[in-house]
């Protein structure tokens, strides 16, 4: 912990605070309590939507109260991004509690990863629902129903931890309304026990699918997974007065799975923020570069191979043209199609990177590039509206009618169907013959579309709604 200290804090609430501003609220000032396991100092992707949308809020006179996950237990930490919040946010930590079950596993885990080695290596299985649970059964589908129990009772044990931690701050502060962002997804299950304890309206941000997700890592396909997720959504649904999705597709999604809520459902989308960017760089060389996590359901080999395609027909030099990754990537099985592809030594890796670093890395790209998702009618790539902001090109992969496509339709960038070898070596082709001749790339969001401030407007206009009517049955 940092040792800051708040001396009006009920002392278990006083253990637990992490991080508080400078300058505390204002009196009177609206509060909101944000259940999110992922938040700053985090690196983790997922805690940058609350990050910037506290920033907006906070503006708006809003303070916020975080409870995430226990820092200590993170091996890195983004100090950066905690520089970056604004004032009236004070964020808590909850422990995470390992199952016994857990702990125990541990001591047995060279047995089940002989069982389950196939599984961590191919790690994905389309699954479109619970009463098609994926193949072959026996062992196998005892250990994912196994680590399926596992993870929900880990996160629900850091859902626990956060209750509880809710309800002391909740002795010491009126919340008007309590919020949790997930995934993980037992988030909203700890917010939905704090909001009934401290009589506030509940809202639920959902960043991902939860029970109508249809692609499951490989070794938790199991049908239990679906049978626990639809038991929590359904609570979670039940009690908020808000439920919000990321794009149309998750929307139409829930409203056909909870018809006579649908008016609950809204989509706030991430977007652009406006942050002040490191200085666009440039060395002569097109580069195509690539921030985040490469999961199963991405694979870049097709770009490589098209790749391969304009470097032979342009006579282009490691000097002239190449591709650079950072984030969590496994090199060794990037650099193994590199290789098969042919153009090994086009391609390089970097580590993880702190925030700023990432947009240092970003600043100097003639082209970004975006892989293609599984679930892509229910989710748009995390960095996708990070990479609008910079002046280079975009080479989206995607199928048409994705909620990617749909997004990006009109605009600039270079959406491409992810199988299509033949598009993707004409949009390289087109694009390093501009930059040859001199021009340069402009950033995709220029008009103004995808800017965040619109859509945290839309997301305030809806808790006002919220913490009105909330308030008129208090006092009535």
């Amino acid at each position: 912990m940092t040792g800051i200290k708040d001396a009006g804090l009920p002392e278990g609430a006083q253990r637990a605070l992490y991080f508080a501003s400078a300058r505390p609220s204002r009196p009177g000032s609206p509060r909101m309590l944000l259940i999110a396991y992922h938040f700053p100092p985090d690196p983790a992707i997922g805690g940058v939507r609350w990050q910037e949308m506290t920033r907006y809020l906070t503006e708006r006179g809003w303070a916020v109260d975080v409870i995430a996950r226990d820092f200590r237990e993170l091996g890195r930490l983004d100090a950066a991004r905690l520089e970056q919040l604004p004032e009236a946010v004070r964020i808590f930590c909850a422990a995470d509690r390992e199952p016994l079950t857990g702990r125990v596993h541990k001591a047995l885990w060279p047995v089940l990863r002989r069982l389950t080695s196939r599984a961590r290596e191919t790690d994905q299985a389309v699954t479109p629902a619970a009463e098609e649970p994926p193949t072959p059964g026996g062992t196998r589908a005892l250990v994912r129903a196994y680590f399926v129990w596992l993870e929900f009772a880990r996160t629900n044990n850091w859902a626990r931890s956060a209750a509880t931690l809710g309800f002391t701050l909740g002795r010491h502060a009126r919340y008007d309304v309590v919020i949790s962002s997930g995934p993980p997804h037992m988030a909203h299950e700890g917010a939905r026990r704090i909001a009934a304890a401290v009589s506030a309206p509940l809202a639920i941000d959902l960043r991902d699918p939860w029970s109508i997700q249809r692609c499951l890592p490989e070794s938790l396909a199991s049908p239990l997974w679906y049978t626990l997720a639809k038991r929590y959504e359904r609570r979670a649904v039940r009690d908020a007065a808000l439920v919000v999705l990321n794009v149309e597709g998750s929307r139409e999604g829930m409203v056909a799975v909870y018809r006579d809520q649908a008016a609950k459902f809204e989509v706030i989308r991430n977007g652009c923020d406006d942050t002040r960017l490191p200085p666009t760089t440039r060395d002569g060389r097109f580069t195509i570069r690539f921030a985040g996590s490469i999961y199963s359901d991405r694979d870049p080999r097709l770009a490589f191979r098209a790749a391969a395609r304009v470097i032979q027909e342009r006579a282009l030099s490691p000097s002239q043209f190449a591709f650079e990754f950072v984030g969590y990537i496994s090199e060794p099985h990037l650099m193994q199609m590199a290789q098969e592809e042919g153009i090994a030594e086009y391609v390089h890796f970097g580590g993880f990177l702190s925030s700023r670093e990432v947009q240092e890395f970003l600043a100097g790209a003639t082209m970004l590039l975006s892989l293609s998702m599984d679930e892509e009618s229910y989710s748009i790539p995390g960095k996708l509206y990070e990479y609008m902001r910079f002046e280079a090109w975009m080479l989206v992969l995607a199928h048409a009618g994705s909620a990617t496509e749909l997004l990006l339709r009109g605009t600039e960038a270079d959406v491409v169907d992810p199988a299509d070898v033949d598009a993707i070596a004409a949009v390289l082709r087109r694009r390093c013959d501009l930059f040859t001749a001199g021009q340069m790339p402009v950033p995709v969001r220029a008009d103004g579309r995808f800017d965040r401030v619109v859509q945290s407007q839309k997301l305030l206009d809806r808790l006002t709604v919220i913490v009105d009517s909330a308030g008129a049955t208090r006092t009535s």
